[in-house]
């Protein structure tokens, strides 16, 4: 339920000089409009993918996007952080 910090998050994200990355958006069980804001941002930007799950809670949300990632190298962004530029 942190849609409301979800674009300031993946904004960013995308404001970052290193531009060859993923973003894979885990809604763990969310209620509020988390689906809608990151089908909105998958819709803008190739990168971003979203995956849904009843809630199973931070850990099983985070090995969700490990199994999905493509990448190296990996962060863990939650939805409410901001990275620097």
């Amino acid at each position: 339920n942190q849609a409301r910090f979800l674009s300031d998050c993946i904004t960013s994200l995308r404001d970052q000089t290193y531009s060859c990355w993923e973003a894979i958006i885990i809604n763990d069980g969310s209620s509020d409009n988390t689906k809608e804001v990151a089908s909105d941002w998958c819709k803008r930007d190739n990168r971003i993918r979203y995956i849904e799950q009843e809630n199973q809670g931070l850990s099983r949300a985070r090995n969700s996007g490990l199994r999905e990632a493509k990448g190296e190298l990996f962060q863990f962004l939650d939805a409410d952080d901001m990275l620097e530029p």
